[in-house]
This record gives structure tokens, sequence and C-alpha cells, in this order.
């Protein structure tokens, strides 16, 4: 009887009620809490991206517009959005309070279409009836002003003008970077080590000046560049955010020490290295100096006196004779050779190297070795002697066998290290030795006795403080002009057109390590929309099974039909002057027949080859469709009748 009230009508709506007000309960109890079961795991910030968003000093806000109303077809961009404002709202919980999240719609024609503009964003056309999108995010930090408008605010702005779908993998990073950036009060500072002429200078050879290189007038436009010299005893942290080593030369073991310094306390740095410089002007400077005594340190040891030959990706040179040869040792580099999972180079589609060294990891190392580019297995160390006068390309191929092993060209480096001068500050010759050994104190900071110099640091470091984060490029000549761009000369103006992604590397490789380290740290993550692996097999296996048949029966249609071309040949051009024999009449009819039947067939076999999967289509229906709600109903007219058992 008691079971019988429960069902009435208003017991049901007695049940809903408890079952709402329990929902929205639960829902605000549980609001912080998050489950991630996705397989990139897309909705879980990394480390990195919380320790950003929590040492925000001031408020953030941002402003994520979207076309809601125009993508109402458009299923495919309204996935990704939602993707992205689920990211955004994440990044906003881990603020705690930081930062304010606004979704606008700015539909055609409105003020909030008006504000987008405003605020520099982009709209794109999508689909064929050419409706416009708005799809991008603007970051504004610090309080707001009283009485203006976001827009029209003074605060620091930074905008990511569209969400281009080929960058889902990285969108974490994306959008940590840009709060990073917005967050920032000054333009990333980097200080450059360079053994060549990377700025201009003189060719003696040619009695002219030369050009910067492009690459590095680049970087001097986008981030706060200085260079610094040979010599320098001391690089801190605090003046640099990033260390640029090029194809450093005679640099005393005092600039070695502060480099370790730099990088031990903390800095990031990048190092392009080569056994065989082809801009180095000197005979002697071809090869950077060894800097193996930093890199073993670190887990690797870089090659200087070999580099890569690779035949699978030589690319085409002139030669003596004329006639265009593949020169071993310059090599194009595609997304085969490329790591696909880092930011720095996951978007690059082409990279040239000249006469590139190799990067080999040490067995006994604590850092973790990440490969950014690799040669083929075609490839083999050649002596970087062998460039020296040489005139013929061909003449590499000479004795060339390749050893089946992908070398490491470039290669990032993080972990914790030990310093490469465990004893301290390097003394140069006809200085005195410190009388007494320093003392270590319990932070790896070793303390100099009175003894020493009077112009050694205070301290140093003998482990470092935290992971360092580096990266090494086995090749200097990747950065030169010759080998990605060209400079034109236009009205006075010079003008780049860029044949590969070199100068974007460097771009890309320098804007990541000059942010902090847990921006370093943001991998890139699985993709939103996953793959129909079981449909894509199960097509592969149909178009094995049915291929041959079908070729078969393509190849009896063929034969079939010039049969009849060569019959109704045999009638000449005028078919009444002629009388058909009844046996080619008969021959007439029975190819047509068989004609017919091969074509049936044949539409037969293609029609099987979506056979299964359609078959599985219909099953996933079945299941969702009638199989669930059937046991969900199944299971409650149990319950119902076992409370009515026991009632």
């Amino acid at each position: 009887m008691r079971v019988s009230k429960w069902f009435s009508g208003a017991g049901l709506v007695v049940l809903a009620l408890a079952m709402l007000f329990s929902t929205l309960f639960t829902d605000w109890v549980f609001k912080s809490a998050r489950v991630d079961l996705t397989e990139g795991g897309l909705y879980t910030l990394s480390t990195g991206s919380k320790n950003i968003v929590r040492d925000l000093q001031q408020p953030l806000d941002l402003y994520f517009f979207f076309s809601t109303t125009t993508t109402k077809d458009a299923l495919a961009w309204r996935n990704y959005a939602k993707q992205v404002r689920e990211l955004l709202e994440e990044f906003e919980l881990a603020s705690q309070g930081r930062i304010k999240l606004t979704v606008i719609d700015p539909e055609p024609f409105s003020e909030d279409e008006d504000r987008a503009a405003a605020f520099g964003l982009q709209a794109a056309p999508i689909g064929n009836a050419g409706d416009t999108v708005y799809f991008g995010l603007v970051a504004q930090y610090g309080e707001l002003e009283e009485g203006a408008s976001a827009e029209e605010s003074e605060r620091p702005t930074l905008q990511i003008p569209f969400f281009k779908p080929d960058r889902q993998e990285f969108l974490e990073y994306d959008i940590a970077k840009m709060i990073y950036q917005v967050s920032q009060e000054h333009k990333p500072r980097v200080g450059l080590i360079a053994g060549l002429e990377v700025e201009g200078g003189f060719n003696m050879m040619m009695r002219q000046p030369t050009q910067p290189w492009f690459s590095v007038d680049q970087i001097r436009q986008l981030f706060d560049v200085s260079t610094i010299g040979n010599d320098q005893e001391d690089i801190s942290t605090e003046d640099y955010d990033l260390l640029v080593v090029i194809h450093p030369k005679d640099l005393p073991d005092t600039t070695l020490f502060a480099i370790d310094q730099f990088v031990l306390r903390g800095g990031h740095a990048i190092f392009f290295v080569d056994p065989y410089a082809e801009l180095a002007q000197a005979p002697g400077s071809k090869a950077s100096d060894d800097l193996n005594k930093l890199f073993n340190a670190w887990g690797v040891d870089v090659s200087t006196r070999e580099f890569v030959g690779d035949a699978q990706l030589a690319l085409q040179v002139g030669s003596p004779s004329g006639q265009p040869v593949r020169h071993l040792g310059i090599l194009q580099l595609t997304d085969q050779n490329l790591a696909r999972d880092n930011q720095i180079v996951s978007q690059l589609e082409t990279l040239h190297m000249a006469s590139a060294g190799y990067i080999k990891p040490l067995e006994q190392r604590t850092t973790e070795v990440g490969v950014l580019m690799k040669s083929s297995a075609y490839a083999m160390p050649i002596v970087a002697s062998k460039l020296d006068m040489m005139q013929d390309p061909s003449g590499l191929a000479i004795g060339f066998k390749p050893t089946g092993e992908e070398y490491v060209l470039a290669a990032t480096v993080r972990g914790p290290v030990q310093s490469a001068f465990p004893d301290g500050v390097p003394v140069s010759e006809g200085e005195d030795a410190p009388e007494n050994e320093s003392e270590t104190d319990s932070e790896g900071a070793a303390q100099p006795n009175a003894a020493a110099a009077t112009d050694q640091p205070a301290e140093f470091l003998q482990q470092s403080q935290q992971p360092i984060n580096v990266m090494i490029v086995a090749d200097t000549d990747i950065l030169t002009d010759r080998l990605w761009v060209q400079i034109r000369q236009f009205f006075g103006q010079s003008v780049a057109a860029p044949f590969a992604d070199n100068g974007d590397f460097f771009f890309n490789a320098v804007d990541t390590l000059s942010g902090s380290p847990d921006l370093v740290s943001i991998r890139g993550q699985g993709r939103y929309f996953r793959p129909f692996t079981v449909v894509k097999e199960m097509q592969r296996e149909a178009e094995e099974r049915f291929r041959s048949v079908e070729q078969d029966l393509q190849n009896q249609l063929q034969a079939v039909e010039q049969k009849l071309m060569e019959l109704q040949n045999q009638q000449g051009d005028d078919a009444n002057s002629i009388t058909l024999t009844p046996e080619v009449e008969a021959q007439l009819l029975e190819f047509q027949r068989e004609k017919l039947s091969i074509r049936k067939k044949l539409r037969n076999v293609q029609h099987q080859l979506n056979q299964d999967i359609e078959q599985l289509d219909f099953t996933l229906k079945l299941i969702n469709i009638a199989l669930v709600p059937l046991l969900l109903t199944l299971l409650l007219i149990g319950v119902a009748w076992l409370r009515r058992r026991r009632g």
C-alpha cells in the first residue's frame, strides 16, 4: 500500500522535486571536483599552467568571443569552441579568483561584434554560405580604470585573434603563454654570445660589408637582445631570461663557468654549435669551441669533428660539370624528422641544415633528452675535413655506407645536473689558486674562504637549483640566410621571401625558452576529435578483400568493350552498306549481356566495401536506441516488482 502511494501522481511529483534539488545540491557541493577520463587529459591543466595562474599578482580578465549564433550548423567548430571554453573555465578555477572569464557571442551587426573588432580579433569565413565567425580570446591584466570600458582600457592587452584547428594539440600552451606574457612588465631579455658575424661585418675576400643575419635581426625586433662579449665572467639571471650561444670561439674557462652558473641558477639557454660552419672565414674557425665540458655535465655529447651525411634527405646543388648532384651534407628535414609533440617544431614543414653535427645522450645522466630533429636511417657520420677545398659534392658519396641509425641533430635537455666546475671558478694561467678548499653549504652553494681571489663571486653553485632547460642544435648554418630566405630590395626596402621554416624555428625556440620554466614544461596534449580507428581498420580490410575482385572485373569489362569496338569497326563506317549476319548479331548481343552482367557485379563489389561499416553503424544504433533503453526499462520494472513484493 505504501509503494502504491509513492507511484501515485503526487508521489511522482515529490520524487521529481527531490531528484532536482539533490542534483542542484550535488552540483554545488562538488563544483570544484574534476575527473578527466579523456585519453589525452584534454581538460586537466598541467602543473606549469597552475603555477602561472597562481603567480598572478593582479586580476586578469579573459574575454572569449565565439559566434554561437552563426555556427548552428557547424558542429565541428562548436565542439572545438566547447573544448576551448571548458579549458578556460579550468584556468579560471585554478586561479582561485584571480581570473574572470566572460563568454561573448558577437552576433552580426551587434555591439558585441563591434567589441570584437575593437579588440583586434579576426572574423573568418566558414562554409559555403559565406558566414563569418569570431573565435578568439582577449586577455587584460590589472584593475579596470573607473569609468573606462574594457576596449578603451590602458591595461596590458594580448589577443589570440583566432583559434586555429592545427594548434589544437597546443591549446593549453597557447592560453598559458598569453596569460604569462600579458602579466610581464617588459619584453623577454636575451643575451647573445656569437663567434660568427651574425650582426653584420666586413667580408675581407669580397671587400664589402655584410648584412646582419635576417634570423638574428628578426629576433632583435621582437625581444630585448644584448650582445655579450666572449670574456664575460658573470651572466646573471636577473639581467637575462635567455642566453643564446652561436658558434662560440675562443671562450675562456671563466666565461664557460659563467654560462654554467647561469644555467644552474635556472637560466635557459640555446646553443648552436657546428663541426663546420660554412660562413666562418678563417679555416681554423670552422668548428665551434668544444663545449662538451658543459654538455657532458648535462648528459649529452656533441660531435665537433664529424657531420651527418644523409642520402635520403640530401638536397641537389650545382657541380663543376654543370649537372645537379645531391650534397650529402645539405639536408632538407620534413615533418618525418621533427618532433610532432613539441610546440617549437610541431607546426614546421621544412627545415634546411648544412654540415650538421649530431648529439649523443650519455648513459650515465640525470637529465631527460628530448629529440627535436633527427636524420633518416640512411645516414652516417662524415669527417668534417672532407669539406675543406671540396670542389665536387659528389665526392662525399665515395665510401658512403648508411649505418641504419637515426642521428639526433637538435635536442632539449631537462633535469637536475651537477656543475661542470666542481672546484669553482677556473684559475687562468699565471694566477695563484686559493690556498684552502672551499666549503659547501647544505644547499649546494660552495663558499670560498678568505684566501680566494677578491674578483671571484661570493658563492657558486655545485648543483642546479631546479631542473635546467637547455636546447642544443648541432648546426649554425640553419640560421644563415642562404638556407631559408631570399632578401630582395623593393623600392629601397628589404623584403624577405622565405622558402623554408628556419626563421620560424629560431623564433619559436627563443619565444618558448625565454618564458618561465612553468611555460616551458607544458607539453602538447591529445586531440579533441578522436579518429574512428575501428572504422578505418575495417575500411582497410574491406578494400584489401575486394580490391582484387574489383580489378579482375574491371579487366573483364575492358576486354568485352574492346571486342565490341572491334566488331563495330568490322562493319565499316556506313552501317547501312553491310547487313549483319546472324552470327555477328548474336555475338554483339552476347557481349552486351556480358557487359551488363560485369557492371552489375562491379556495383555489388563496390557496395560490399562499405557493408561491414554499415553493419557496425546499424549495430551501434540498435544498442543505443533499443537495447540500452530496454535494459533500463527491465531494470526499473524489476525494482518496482521487488518493492511491491516486499510491501
